[in-house]
């Protein structure tokens, strides 16, 4: 999170700290640290502190009210804002610690990642150069709450890029509501009308998106909006603290900013059982509670253990640590296995100490420098040149010159026979994680685009996720051979079960569901219809549903399997109906949680040996049920084909007959997928779904 800097006036006795603007308020520093140590527990993976995330939330909060106030200076001292002025600042506060970071996080990357995830990296540390990694992350449906934490080095950018976001519109906005509302003759009035029913909108907007989908009501800006709109509004309303100045008796308000501390202290830790928007909107309360009765009680107890002269510098230092502790976590989370309590010590020293490092040498000078604020275009235009170099420039360059090692069947020195051919070919991985065969587009009003494959023998229709998309090359050689018409309605992170979807995209599946199961249905009227879709319950996995009517569920929950029977059931009783032939693909074995993507590994250059998974002799709630229906019901045949995928189970190697196996932990190549066509097609035979 960006941190603007202090800028309202402290008590009497307490000194600013060198360089300082006149109304610094040192407790606001020490409310910052309780922000930034809240994250830091978190993303060490303290279980007790599983809500830390919240800290963000509060950054916001104070974010808001501090700029906001900031603002309301320039426009009671002269009706105006001095924008160039403003965003000088921000820029030279913000963008030269955030350069640095980004540099050398792609440098420590190319030697703690591998070859095949510095794409991802590169493409996500330039929309944090940018200032649009929340956008990004939505874009690639990260699953912000899942369990591998070191999945992207640069992931904690995207709550920067909300705050700067609101840093380039709201002075804009501030300024126009201000000219407009002085046309009232109420000016203050119509501000904290128009703030307080657009903080309210975007919270509705939050609270509804989150039934369906997580990602968007927690990355949006649109939907982040009310938090720094709540510290604003508390800007824009001066005479609550000056009210609670006046409260008596003189404990009592002292008293709020403890309880208001201790509550965001709770509502961060697992005793609070609430999703992540709802928790993020008591917090919201409780940051301008802390706020609040900070201002209007200094020298209270709270107050005074905030303005410590420590506590208040690892305040200042909290940006730098914010970015830097990331970086930290994730070297920690691969290089070593520490475990949490050790994580969380070796981040909170190494990320501080870089951010001590930081703000002496390159923070504080450059907002300090005197001949800065006389230049402000020049430093605006810099800073947005500093952004462009960094993103398009000098990350590709790091990562252009990290040449990859290529990776053969047999690692070098490795006098044994490969385990599948035993050739020394190297092996294209980059070729493979580009390889995903194409999805037709397939609504009700497209019929036409649907079917791949024109015959004259039964209609089949596959239907499901992205795993479904990949079984197209293993379907469509089948399907020419038999005469068969082959469609298909599939979208990624959408499951065949009508009725559950997906957190990441609810909305977007509900509706893909709906086309699939009515008009796409009805217009194609398939013979076959061939479900395949990834695993939903194996241990560990991230996997989070929610159904009409129902809250997110996870898996390993009575709820969770209590829906994915039910619909399930529903689902295959539905098709059935109207006399069809339905087929399950189970789903392949995929490697577990902790355990390296073959892919990855494979471009790390050492050989096939240390990229082979062995697969879970368990049969999965889902699989099990699955089977239940094919035993219950002589048309509906649930395919088993884990040997295709791993034809030496339980040990599933990366590359057989020369062809790399997986593009990524879950996903077949199209040219692996499109080799299983042969042994597929005896399995169909086999069951007796083809003659």
């Amino acid at each position: 999170m960006a941190h603007p800097a202090s800028t309202l006036e402290p008590p009497a006795a307490t000194p600013a700290p060198s360089g300082a603007p006149a109304h610094y308020r040192p407790h606001l520093d020490g409310l910052r640290v309780v922000a930034v140590y809240l994250v830091v527990l978190y993303h060490a993976g303290i279980g007790r502190f599983s809500g830390g995330f919240v800290g963000v939330d509060v950054f916001f909060v104070v974010s808001g009210y501090l700029v906001t106030q900031l603002l309301l200076r320039d426009l009671g001292d002269g009706g105006g804002i001095d924008l160039r002025r403003f965003y000088a600042r921000r820029v030279r506060r913000l963008l030269p610690a955030a350069a640095v970071v980004l540099v050398t996080t792609a440098v420590v990357f190319t030697v703690v990642g591998s070859p095949a995830e510095w794409r991802d990296a590169e493409d996500a540390m330039r929309a944090a150069a940018l200032y649009v990694s929340n956008w990004f992350f939505l874009a690639r449906a990260t699953d912000y709450f899942a369990a591998d934490i070191a999945t992207n080095p640069v992931l904690h950018f995207w709550s920067l890029a909300v705050e700067e976001q609101f840093y380039i519109a709201w002075p804009l906005v501030l300024l126009g509501l201000h000219r407009l509302a002085r046309a009232t003759g109420r000016p203050q009035r119509v501000l904290q009308a128009v703030v307080a029913l657009a903080g309210a909108a975007s919270l509705l907007a939050a609270l509804r998106l989150s039934e369906h989908h997580l990602d968007r009501a927690y990355f949006g800006t649109d939907t982040r909006a009310y938090q720094l709109l709540a510290g604003a509004l508390l800007a824009l309303t001066p005479g609550i603290v000056a009210r609670l100045r006046r409260v008596g008796p003189s404990w009592l308000v002292p008293a709020g900013s403890v309880v208001a501390l201790a509550g965001l202290g709770l509502a961060a830790t697992s005793w609070v059982d609430l999703a992540p928007i709802q928790r993020g909107a008591v917090v919201t309360a409780l940051a301008v509670a802390a706020l609040a009765t900070l201002d209007a009680a200094p020298t209270g107890i709270a107050g005074r253990i905030l303005s410590l002269p420590p506590v208040v510098y690892l305040g200042r230092i909290s940006y730098g640590t914010y970015l830097w502790h990331w970086l930290v976590v994730v070297v920690l989370a691969r290089e070593t296995e520490l475990g949490h309590r050790g994580t969380l010590a070796v981040t909170a020293v190494v990320a501080t100490g870089l951010a001590s490092l930081s703000f002496q040498l390159l923070e504080h000078p450059v907002r300090s420098w005197t001949p800065l604020d006389r230049q402000r275009v020049p430093v605006i235009a810099g800073g947005l040149a500093l952004s462009l170099v960094v993103g398009l420039v000098a990350v590709p360059a790091v990562f252009d010159r990290a040449e990859p090692p290529r990776a053969t069947e047999r690692a070098a020195g490795d006098d044994r026979p490969a385990a599948t051919s035993g050739s020394d070919a190297p092996l294209d991985w980059e070729a493979a994680q580009k390889d995903v065969v194409d999805l037709p587009v397939c609504t009700g009003d497209s019929l036409d685009t649907c079917t791949v494959v024109r015959g004259d023998g039964p209609k089949v229709l596959l239907v499901g996720d992205s795993h479904a998309r990949m079984y197209r090359s293993m379907l469509e050689p089948i399907a020419k051979r038999r005469g068969l018409e082959l469609s298909i309605a599939a979208m990624p992170t959408c499951g065949w079960i009508h009725g559950a979807w997906s957190a990441m995209s609810a909305p977007d599946c509900k509706k893909a569901q709906e086309q699939w199961y009515g008009p796409i249905m009805e217009g194609i009227d398939p013979d076959i219809v061939v479900l395949a879709h990834r695993v939903l319950d194996a241990p560990g996995s991230p996997t989070v549903l929610v159904g009409e009517g129902t809250p997110f569920l996870k898996t390993g929950t009575p709820e969770f399997d209590e829906l994915v029977e039910a619909r399930t059931r529903a689902t295959v009783a539905e098709l059935r109906a109207e006399g069809r032939k339905v087929v399950i693909i189970e789903p392949i074995p995929q490697p577990r949680d902790d355990e390296e993507d073959p892919l990855v590994c494979l471009s790390r250059g050492e050989g096939v040996d240390p990229c082979r998974f062995v697969a879970s002799p368990s049969t999965f709630t889902e699989e099990r049920l699955d089977r239940r229906l094919d035993a219950e019901d002589d048309d509906v045949w649930s395919l088993d084909i884990d040997r295709l995928a791993c034809p030496y189970l339980p040990i599933c190697d990366p590359v057989v007959d020369g062809r790399i196996v997986r593009r990524d932990n879950t996903h077949l190549t199209t040219v692996y997928a499109s080799s299983l066509a042969d042994p597929f097609e005896d399995l169909l035979v086999s069951a007796g779904i083809l003659g």
